[in-house]
């Protein structure tokens, strides 16, 4: 069964500096309006995004394990595993890009009351660092559900 949920995502770019200097982080706040549904080894997260042409599915699996499926003009398959790297694909409708992301931590309190997803990851393109990044998402059930 699907439920109706609000999600509040954060999400926090770090670009690496070759001359180590300190910059200051890309910060995106939005909310968005998606479905949360029980599957047979965790949750499902779903919900679409830039005017429709975007959805992303995040499926956690337990506390330590997220993957996050992107399907629109540009397809992304991330998987995330605390401590873990996982070789992953970005097709940019050229040609698919090969990355290594790494993730430093997840820390997932998700159920279907709602609850927080919070990944710290690194990216990698032929082994370089590309970027840091940190994601969060705050799921709460939609107010259209609640019973007083």
């Amino acid at each position: 069964m699907k439920i109706p949920i609000d999600i509040r995502v954060r999400s926090e770019r770090v670009n690496p500096d070759p001359h180590n200097r300190v910059t200051a982080p890309a910060t995106e706040d939005y909310t968005v309006s998606g479905t949360l549904k029980k599957t047979k080894k965790g949750y499902r997260i779903e919900y679409v995004e830039q005017g429709g042409e975007v959805t992303t599915m995040i499926d956690t699996f337990d506390d330590s394990t997220v993957t996050l499926n992107r399907v629109g003009p540009i397809n992304t398959s991330l998987v995330f595993a605390d401590g873990k790297a996982h070789t992953c694909i970005c097709n940019t409708g050229f040609f698919p890009l090969q990355m290594y992301v790494r993730t430093k931590s997840i820390v997932n309190s998700i159920t279907m009351e709602g609850g927080k997803l919070d990944i710290d990851y690194t990216v990698e393109i032929v082994g370089n660092l590309a970027e840091r990044s940190k994601i969060s998402l705050s799921v709460s059930p939609d107010v259209s559900i609640i019973k007083s």
